[in-house]
């Protein structure tokens, strides 16, 4: 048998490290609440660290604390590291880019995590070999940009000369660009029948070139402005090709033009201006001889300085693929040697052992997989080492008082439930320790939503759906982590997929209840209402009605499950049936669900140890709900056992009383006999009034216990520990009076020992400070929504009825509306192909409305329901993550 000594030496950490075992204690992982975490310290051997950290990292089950969190200076020596390695991703990321660009697929290695391990040495190896490789791209990709740049300046030249051939020798393109005047026209004349002028120096000149299309309006005009008008432009757009301009960027449009002027004055305007417009102007030769060998000369030109771009691709493409062969096992070490390296940073140094050589952390560490992690660091020690002794990391427990120093929370989570768990972390992270709602959410989400959503057909289609991705679950994981770009909605789906199956296999169960099958009911176990009317009474009346009291009627037995399908030609009838059903439902499973979340907050309670909010919030809460609405629940289900339509007087239909009259009398006090009609009960069982009475006291007595119990229960306690700091205060200036009187006498040498429990606890005490003005603000808030609370989310549950009851109008409109119209025509073989194509319509307006919309919609008031109603009655979500070292699987792309 274990005694209390063995559990105290087995805290200290000394006996850990010496490998002794004297009592351990067992921890099991569980998913209702985070598993208990251990405050750990280790010490690294600086030469061993990084082995270490890899293995931690392939681990993930060791979070380090930050330094602004801790209690020591971090060392920081390794941010010249990290930054390199962020200049690497950097560098690699565009690696990839060009790898893209040249339609090329990286060779992706599926155990690059596990088969390459990154070495403290792989990082100046890979920046050399990245570094090589990209001056060697980057010189082949300048020489080609220089190339592309003559090519497209030849290819302009080229149509230039085209252009200003056609102008002059008036081919072809007899539009103007711009107006000219009279006096132009007579100058260009007066230059072309004249020789030689009055000025000898005037004479008709022209400049050929390109200009960007942006600028060319500018350009005109101020050319307009400097040549007074005397002057004559054409232009003509250069045709863009697409392999021409890089993906990234779009294509320049240019323009080709001609501008004609007389004089060298202005041809020296124009010059200046084409050099501020940064106009390429091209030179076009006078004679047709000298234009032809200019033609060809820079034909051949183009035709060499294509063929060495050829050249520069496929010599690009080379240097490529050789990254391609090698870029997959880079990422994924650079990215795994860059979060070493980051939490290396984190790490202090110890400046008392062996001159630095060692760096000390502190990390949060599962308590059930700290043995775990202490063999995971010898392992990576005795990687290190290569096989040689070294100094192994030692791992010491440290405690900690979760009050100060919480916990991050932790969960033992798999494929099925993380979705659950991912909706309620949506809301906010569970404290240390307390209660998870995901167990409970895993039920009660789905049959909420399938109340809101209940109909067999859509069910089905729900549930397909949700099948086909988890029964792809694996080929569908693969395919997101080799795409190139993620889709962010298929995502979330995705990762919802067993939500979604839940849902849809709850909804058909609620379908069959409702009786509901794509709005149209299944007659399984035939109807417990029997016709008795003729073919020609029925075609002869409008409203027809069959009676429950006689027996050739109605059998008297309840329905075997779920709803009669004889309601579905009731009418009206129907639906006021339904809604009286559905609301009542409603408020039953609301009542329910916030009695189930006051009694996981009373578990919460009992768990810390917690008798003021046991019996001062949850007792009185409890109270007020039970003696209010649950009360009103057990009057739905006396009212649907008592009273039937096929009972006689005064247990009838008619005699039923109103259950919403029935409690709002009861909480007016009011006797309600004015309502009651002749010949039936004012009660429905003996002794109501009085119940009643009684339960309406207790509702209004828990008030004030609500109000003030806990900070009165606060304050009380405040005064016991204020009596103990005094008579601690007393002790402890007594002990330093005699330890003064004794230090004084030389005749002893006696060495005393400091009583730590006392000091120990006084500590504790002087931490329990509490501003009691916050404490009576808060509790009056809470006393507030919690009453108010009990009445506002009791009614947010009939969200239930009327989600319930839109969706099934809405299935019915479109069957009416649209499918119906072809199976009534009446018209042959017209309505057979009307059918076939109106049958799409319906089942595309099915899946867009009523499944995708409308499933849209209950799932979103489900998750109202369990973040207000039900969570807000025992759940804080004021926690913190656990976020472990982990490594990421390393994918194609990323």
């Amino acid at each position: 048998m274990t005694t209390e000594n063995d559990k105290t030496k087995s805290n200290n950490p000394f006996d850990i490290l010496r490998g002794q075992r004297i009592w351990q204690e067992t921890f099991v992982p569980s998913f209702f609440r985070s598993e208990k975490m251990s405050l750990c310290q280790i010490l690294f051997r600086r030469d061993t660290t990084f082995d270490c950290l890899y293995d931690l990292g392939m681990e993930g089950k060791v979070q380090f604390i930050s330094h602004t969190e801790g209690y020591y200076v971090p060392c920081m020596n390794y941010v010249g590291e990290v930054q390199r390695c962020s200049e690497m991703l950097h560098i690699l990321k565009d690696l990839q880019a060009e790898i893209d660009d040249c339609n090329l697929t990286t060779v992706y290695y599926p155990n690059v995590d596990t088969d390459e391990v990154p070495k403290e040495s792989d990082l100046p190896r890979i920046e050399a070999q990245v570094s090589e490789l990209r001056a060697e791209l980057k010189g082949v990709l300048s020489e080609y940009e220089e190339l592309e740049v003559q090519r497209l300046v030849m290819k302009e030249r080229l149509f230039v000369l085209a252009r200003a051939e056609a102008f002059f020798t008036g081919a072809t393109n007899r539009e103007a660009v711009m107006a000219w005047t009279n006096s132009m026209i007579m100058n260009i004349l007066r230059d072309g029948t004249h020789n030689i002028s009055r000025d000898n120096q005037a004479h008709l000149g022209f400049f050929t070139g390109t200009i960007l299309v942006d600028k060319f309006r500018a350009f005109e005009q101020v050319c307009w402005r400097i040549c007074h008008g005397n002057f004559y432009i054409r232009r003509a757009e250069i045709p863009t090709d697409a392999a021409d301009t890089p993906k990234s960027k779009a294509p320049d449009r240019k323009y080709a033009f001609v501008i004609l002027f007389i004089g060298d004055a202005m041809r020296r305007k124009i010059a200046k201006l084409c050099q501020a417009f940064s106009v390429q102007l091209h030179d076009y030769p006078e004679t047709a001889e000298t234009r032809i060998e200019y033609r060809k000369r820079n034909a051949l030109e183009l035709a060499d300085i294509e063929l060495v771009l050829e050249q520069i691709k496929e010599q690009r493409r080379r240097i490529l693929s050789i990254a391609t062969l090698e870029l997959c096992i880079w990422r994924s070490k650079i990215n795994k040697t860059l979060m070493i390296y980051d939490a290396m940073n984190k790490m202090a140094n110890v400046h008392q052992l062996d001159n630095q050589k060692y760096l000390v952390v502190e990390c949060w560490i599962p308590s059930n997989s700290v043995a775990t992690v202490r063999a995971t660091l010898i392992k990576g020690a005795h990687r290190s080492s290569k096989g040689a002794q070294t100094f192994a990391p030692i791992i010491t427990l440290q405690k900690f008082k979760p009050r100060l120093r919480e916990p991050p929370t932790c969960f033992e989570l798999n494929k099925f439930t993380r979705g659950f768990q991912n909706l309620v972390d949506a809301y906010g992270m569970a404290s240390y320790k307390e209660l998870n709602p995901a167990p409970y959410t895993i039920i009660t989400f789905p049959f909420l939503f399938a109340v809101m959503f209940g109909d067999v057909g859509h069910g089905i289609l729900m549930t397909s759906f949700a099948a086909w991705m988890c029964l792809r679950e694996k080929q569908q994981e693969e395919r997101m982590k080799n795409s190139r770009g993620s889709n962010e909605v298929f995502g979330l789906i995705f990762a919802g997929r067993y939500v979604i199956l839940l849902m849809g296999i709850f909804s058909m169960y609620t379908g069959l209840i409702y009786n509901d099958f794509f709005s149209k009911p299944l007659n399984l176990f035939g109807s417990h209402w029997r016709v008795n009317y003729t073919r020609s009474t029925v075609l002869s009346n409008n409203l027809l009605q069959l009676d429950p009291q006689h027996p050739e009627n109605y059998r008297g037995t309840p329905y075997i499950f779920g709803m009669d399908p004889i309601w579905e030609i009731a009418g009206q009838y129907s639906i006021t049936t339904f809604n009286s059903l559905k609301m009542k439902v409603a408020i039953i499973l609301g009542v329910v669900h916030m009695i189930f979340g006051l009694t996981l907050s009373a578990w919460n309670s009992a768990y810390f140890k917690n008798k003021g909010d046991l019996y001062l919030v949850f007792l009185p809460q409890i109270t007020f709900l039970f003696c209010l609405f649950f009360y009103l629940t057990l009057l739905i289900f006396i009212k649907w056992s008592i009273f039937g339509g096929h009972y006689d007087t005064p247990y009838n239909s008619a005699c039923a009383p109103s259950i919403l009259i029935t409690f709002i009398n009861m909480v007016l006090f009011k006797d309600g006999s004015k309502d009651v009609e002749k010949g039936c009960h004012l009660e429905m069982f003996t002794g109501q009034m009085i119940i009643q009475y009684m339960l309406i006291f207790l509702a209004f007595a828990s008030i004030p216990v609500l109000l003030l119990g806990k900070p009165l229960y606060i304050y009380f306690e405040q005064k016991k520990i204020k009596a103990i700091q005094d008579a601690e205060r007393k002790r402890k200036a007594s002990r330093e009076t005699l330890n003064n009187v004794r230090k004084t006498l030389q005749t002893y040498n006696v060495e005393y020992v400091k009583a730590a429990s006392s000091s120990h606890v006084f500590s504790d005490l002087e931490e329990e400070k509490i501003d009691m003005t916050e404490v009576w603000i808060h509790q009056g808030i809470h006393c507030i929504e919690s009453v108010l609370g009990s009445v506002s989310h009791t009614a947010s549950y009939l969200r239930l009825w009327a989600l319930s009851l839109a969706h099934d109008q809405l299935s019915t409109v479109l069957w009416k509306m649209v499918l119906r119209i072809p199976l009534t025509g009446n018209h042959g073989l017209i309505d057979g192909v009307l059918l076939y194509l109106i049958f799409y319509v319906w089942a595309a307006l099915t899946i867009a409305i009523l499944v995708v919309m409308e499933g849209l919609s209950a799932f979103l008031h489900t998750l109202r329901l369990h973040w207000v109603e039900f969570q807000s009655k025992f759940y804080t979500g004021a926690g913190e993550k656990f976020l472990p070292f982990y490594f990421e699987p390393t994918n194609r792309y990323h």
